[in-house]
């Protein structure tokens, strides 16, 4: 029996998926970084003071996103005990193994460990509202280019419900460099399920170190 189309589309979403949190590891903030920073957020005097402050004080701890990811959990696992290849047309299996996925995907856990922590990460922003150009008072911040609007949204251990404190001038996909209180907290949206909170205090534009 060969793989059909419907298999294939399930297969290809899957494999999707996981590629996108094997990318979480590295922090994937590569080869966008020359125009995020030609184009992106302009931050005032007083909102790059704050970032300094929060930098200087020697409070917050700067981690990647594979901290976020417990040790044990491993979603591959899951891919591993469906036996694709020998999927026939509409296979009830194969909407099983999305569904099972996007349960995985959506309620993925968190680093107990990180909880309460005063951290600074570095990521994309994902808006969840515009009050008025490019004024947003709340985004999400995920680890890859198009996380939650270009492609799917990694798993929720790898999305921070960020909040601010006053509205920033932040464009969809710059990348930031966020300080402030790690917090254990589910959040759902339409783009994607948060499994992190900060209520930031201090953003400011990130850039990667330039290599040859």
């Amino acid at each position: 029996m060969t793989t059909t189309p419907a298999a294939i589309r399930v297969v290809c979403i899957l494999a999707v998926l996981l590629c996108c949190w094997h990318c979480t590891a590295a922090l994937a903030l590569t080869d966008d970084y020359a125009r995020q920073k030609a184009e992106g957020w302009h931050p005032s005097h007083e909102d790059l003071a704050k970032a300094a402050a929060a930098k200087k004080s020697g409070k917050y701890t700067e981690i990647t996103w594979e901290k976020l990811i417990p040790p044990s959990w491993n979603p591959a696992k899951v891919f591993d005990r469906f036996n694709f290849d020998r999927f026939s047309d509409d296979d009830p299996r194969a909407d099983k193994a999305l569904k099972e996925f996007q349960t995985l995907w959506s309620n993925a856990p968190a680093n107990k460990i990180l909880g309460g922590k005063m951290v600074s990460i570095a990521g994309f922003v994902a808006p969840l509202d515009f009050l008025g150009g490019d004024q947003m008072s709340e985004f999400l911040l995920v680890p890859y280019f198009g996380a939650c609007i270009h492609v799917p949204p990694p798993p929720a251990n790898q999305i921070i419900y960020v909040t601010l404190e006053k509205p920033l001038g932040i464009q969809m996909m710059d990348t930031v460099m966020v300080y402030g209180k790690l917090e254990i907290e589910k959040s759902e949206s339409d783009i994607g399920d948060a499994g992190y909170r900060i209520k930031a205090d201090a953003v400011e534009p990130y850039a990667a170190e330039e290599t040859n």
